[in-house]
């Protein structure tokens, strides 16, 4: 298992949530009517199914606690080897990650994808807590204190193995990893539409950050 970046929504001119709008769109798959996600088999979340009623939940609770500044919300992509595990494991598996790391703290949507050769799915969370009203924040060495051990949890549960970037070499993880990344590239073109100049992937398990050539 693998979750490979955690990309945030800034805060965009004119529409301060376009961004987190258009990243719900994108997971949601309203350009093709849901046809990624089997047309809404495999959406949950605790903000609603429909990208409308989602973002509206998200924005209510900007609204309550009076926060529509800064960054808007976080996206989570998860994707797993080909022939790793199959569509519905894949979507038990973020159900159980979100009720994790989320619970009930943040408002949250997933979605898998089944469009790829590869299982893989998205998780969009609000950047304000709809139970206290503070922001999620991201400190370094979170992922190894608070998001890996729920990931491998996760996994074992699965019977599907954890993934320890210790044990592999860095050109291999590259590799296995460079379709993927071109994925999420021109993914986040679409969201934000604007082109990305360069792609990094950062390795949480030996804290280094690499330039990848797509």
């Amino acid at each position: 298992m693998a979750i490979t970046k955690l990309m945030h929504m800034k805060e965009s001119k004119g529409n301060p949530a376009s961004h987190l709008q258009n990243a719900i769109n994108y997971i949601l798959d309203v350009k093709h009517g849901g046809a990624k996600t089997d047309f809404g088999r495999w959406v949950g979340g605790n903000s609603g199914i429909e990208a409308d009623e989602v973002f509206k939940n998200f924005m209510d609770t900007k609204e309550f606690y009076d926060k529509f500044d800064g960054r808007q919300g976080y996206h989570f992509a998860i994707s797993f080897a080909k022939g790793e595990t199959d569509a519905e494991t894949c979507f038990e598996i973020m159900r159980e990650f979100c009720e994790e790391f989320l619970k009930d703290n943040y408002d949250y949507v997933y979605a898998v994808h089944t469009d790829k050769g590869h299982m893989h799915g998205h998780i969009i969370f609000n950047s304000v807590a709809r139970t206290t009203g503070l922001k999620y924040h991201y400190v370094k060495g979170d992922w190894e204190k608070y998001i890996q051990p729920i990931t491998d949890k996760i996994c074992v549960k699965h019977n599907l193995d954890p993934l320890s970037f210790e044990e592999e070499k860095v050109d291999e993880i590259i590799e296995r990893y460079r379709a993927q990344l071109k994925y999420y590239k021109d993914a986040l073109e679409k969201i934000t539409e604007k082109r990305v100049k360069e792609s990094y992937l950062y390795l949480f398990g030996i804290d280094k950050e690499i330039k990848i050539e797509i």
